[in-house]
């Protein structure tokens, strides 16, 4: 009978030298005769194997990453090693019995230990925290949700007092990214799009994010960023749930074309610089300290020896992206996602000095894309006035976008235990009672301040100063009395687009004759349309968005007489003189969009940000593909025509919305409403006639090929979305192709020889031999 050999080897898939998976191949040898024409199908499904053993063992699979996280590279496998104050502060709380019991069967997360100064610490000098020995300990308490948060004296191993902030969604410290990492490393989307995420470069820092349209409005999650391996320079976002433990999203932004007049690294030596100190000069008495989380916390600030404020710090810089819709909630500080560069400043000013602060991520400066460059300034007069100023150099991850500074400002006065509000209301000046929030800009008095703070005999009038080229200034002011654990200790960012903290903890209290507490949040909305701003472009220009806030010391509150009341609010006359009339008050004027054919005033206008138009404008940025407009405007509204709608659509904007924006159905207020005053009517002519030949004279275009997206996925084409990929499940059966494959191939070849063996072992001869059946 034929004689069979087994060779048996085992083939380790990953590599390496483990027991973790291993692959027995069988070869088959027939050592009688020769096979001839059917060795081809013997030996078929062992080359099928055999590929598919190579396929296998090249297959993305996570493995150790090393991640940049602060200027230092930390591998997952040594992510458990604390180092400095966190060995210190995790011995002493797995040492203290109190806190023990506390997180008892809780799931945490240890975050961060960081340092106090000597300003942080004053409210625990009593307890023996100087500027040196005591810690702020954060862990982030996925069972409760929120943070856990402990203050203690390292000297001393003593854990001074403790808190919960329910509503609080950190940054991504250096210990929580390789957990991150892992998470995302194990996604098979993530795979598909990225390979080996270790060998992927990533961006910048994580950063704490969030989304309107999922679970991570409310939940914590972390936003992952890496180049696209496909050399395109675009840049992949990864949002991590952390309290889920899942991939939430996955979506790319474009990439900005670098100008190499500024492609040039950082000089070594320039990252994570400040300096504190105190400084006097023109009556002024202020100290300063740079914090971990809040930015330069300037703090005991004198003029002529009387107090005005005890601190003024910056929380968190919360960024709003329409695109996506979501963004950041970025913390700036030593320990931040925006660490400070260069160095703290003191700069003489015309009436005064101010001191600088400039936070930056290492990058090549102006032309790059989710760059993130942040300027804070607090400037001191020489008539007691002192302004917080916020700047913003844009646009960061999307040119579309609003940046909102949360300064927190605890001001004194020479009594600051007994303080009153007062804001300006119904063209008069009004005491409030109790805490609350108010618009920032309107209504103002006519020196232009919005509230005023009462101590003593003096008054300190807050006038925000309207910087926005096209006269769009917004933001808000929260007044509260000051508590305890109110923002007086470090803060920690809240729930997305919420204005927590500071709203969270209005909840009525009564301000009069006590310690009042302001909340400055300016909205800085970038522009992209004849008018730059938050934006270092067209290069080499850089257009920066700043946000002032103008403290002045006064002796009264100004309440108006009827004349200036007459002259703020004219009243009609009979008369046809117009001499005889009051001269109203001025009104701003928005600058007007230049341009006479249809593509400059959609390009100066800034229309190609957000639609796509044929050949103009990108695509799945935020608003509705216009490249059909002229075919099916006509159909949207009953009672409306093409030309009607696609009319109305630019003046009013907000009339009818569409439900077929990028990420969902389109959302009010996105779209400006200012076109029927910066655009002449002529433009508006030109620019509905273009639109209405959109579509149609032309097929319409297939339908792009599925990307990613509802449910987590996210949702666009290659300009703001991921590539397309494969689902998890799809990428499973794929992957069990080639050995279902060699299988069936193997289970034919065996029929096949099992029958051939019977063909050829004849019956015995007559005379006792056997023969071989010739083939």
């Amino acid at each position: 009978m034929d004689l069979f050999l087994f060779s048996v080897q085992e083939v380790d898939l990953y590599g390496t030298k483990t027991n973790a998976k291993r692959l027995t191949m069988l070869s088959f040898f027939y050592p009688t005769r020769p096979f001839r024409g059917r060795a081809f199908i013997y030996t078929l499904p062992v080359l099928l194997l055999f590929i598919s053993l190579i396929w296998w063992s090249n297959r993305p699979t996570p493995k150790s990453i090393a991640v940049i996280a602060k200027g230092s590279y930390t591998s997952v496998a040594s992510a458990v090693t604390f180092s400095g104050d966190e060995a210190i502060a995790r011995n002493i709380l797995l040492a203290d019995p109190t806190i023990s019991r506390l997180l008892a069967n809780k799931r945490y997360d240890f975050l961060y230990a960081v340092p106090l100064g000597a300003g942080e610490s004053a409210a625990w000098r009593t307890a023996g925290c100087g500027p040196t020995n005591c810690s702020h300990v954060t862990l982030y308490n996925y069972s409760d949700g929120g943070t856990f948060e402990l203050i203690l004296n390292r000297e001393t191993a003593r854990i001074i007092t403790y808190w919960q902030d329910l509503g609080a969604r950190p940054g991504a410290s250096r210990t929580i990214i390789p957990k991150a990492l892992h998470i995302a490393a194990a996604d098979k989307r993530v795979q598909t799009i990225l390979g080996d995420i270790g060998a992927v470069e990533m961006i910048m820092a994580p950063m704490a994010a969030w989304l309107t349209d999922d679970d991570c409005n409310r939940d914590w999650c972390v936003d992952l960023t890496f180049a696209a391996p496909d050399g395109s320079g675009r840049i992949v976002h990864i949002f991590i749930n952390m309290h889920q433990e899942r991939v939430a999203r996955i979506f790319s932004t474009r990439s900005r074309p670098t100008n190499q007049l500024y492609n040039q690294q950082d000089p070594i030596g320039t990252g994570n610089l400040f300096d504190n100190g105190c400084h006097e000069q023109a009556g002024w008495n202020v100290c300063w300290e740079m914090t971990a989380h809040d930015g330069v916390n300037f703090y005991n600030a004198t003029f002529n020896e009387l107090p005005v404020f005890s601190s003024i710090k910056i929380a968190q810089v919360e960024v709003w992206y329409p695109a996506w819709p979501g963004g950041y909630r970025d913390e700036i500080g030593f320990a931040s996602s925006v660490p400070p560069k260069f160095g703290t400043t003191v700069r003489p000013v015309d009436d005064g000095f101010e001191v600088h602060q400039l936070f930056t991520e290492p990058f090549d400066w102006p032309n790059c894309i989710c760059c993130y460059r942040y300027e804070q300034i607090v400037r001191f007069n020489t008539d007691g006035s002192f302004e917080p100023r916020f700047i913003s150099q844009g646009p960061g991850c999307d040119d579309l976008s609003i940046y909102r500074p949360f300064w927190r400002i605890d001001l004194d006065g020479p009594t600051p235990n007994e303080n009153q509000l007062w804001e300006w209301q119904n063209n008069q000046w009004v005491e409030k009672n109790q805490e609350g929030e108010f618009s920032l800009f309107t209504p103002l008095s006519l020196e232009g301040s919005r509230l005023a703070l009462q101590s003593g005999d003096l008054f300190y009038e807050l006038r925000p100063i309207p910087t926005d080229p096209l006269k769009l200034d917004d933001g808000l002011l929260f007044a509260l009395k000051w508590n305890d654990g109110e923002g007086n200790n470090p803060i920690m960012p809240g729930a997305a687009d919420t204005y927590e903290p500071p709203r969270q903890w209005i909840d009525g209290e009564s301000l009069r004759n006590q310690n009042i507490v302001f909340w400055y949040i300016p909205f800085l909305k970038t522009k992209k349309a004849g008018i730059w701003w938050c934006m270092p472009e067209p290069a080499p220009d850089v257009t920066p968005c700043e946000g002032i806030l103008h403290i002045v010391p006064t002796q009264e509150l100004h309440q108006p007489t009827a004349e200036e009341l007459a002259q703020l609010t004219p009243t009609p006359t009979p008369t046809a003189e117009p001499a005889s009339s009051p001269t109203p008050a001025p009104t701003s004027t928005l600058s007007p969009i230049r341009g006479e054919t249809a593509a400059d005033i959609f390009h100066n206008a800034g229309c190609g940000t957000c639609h796509l138009a044929g050949d103009m404008g990108e695509s799945r940025k935020v608003g509705p593909d216009l490249s059909l407009i002229g075919a099916e405007a006509g159909e949207r509204v009953p009672g409306l025509n093409a030309e009607a709608y696609i009319r109305q659509a630019i003046l009013q904007p907000n009339a009818h919305l569409v439900a077929d924006c990028p990420n969902g159905p389109c959302l009010p207020n996105i779209m400006p409403d200012y076109y029927g005053e910066r655009l002449s009517p002529t433009q508006i002519d030109t620019l509905v006639r273009f639109l209405l030949t959109l579509g149609v004279e032309e097929e319409p275009e297939a339908e792009p090929p599925a990307t990613l997206g509802e449910n987590g996925n996210g949702s666009g084409d290659n300009e703001n979305e991921a590539e397309q990929i494969t689902s998890g499940e799809d990428a499973a059966a794929t992957s069990l192709l080639p050995f279902v494959l060699g299988g069936v191939v193997l289970l034919g070849a065996a029929a096949f020889w099992w029958r051939h063996r019977n063909q050829s072992i004849p019956a015995e001869d007559p005379d006792g031999s056997n023969s071989l059946e010739e083939n």
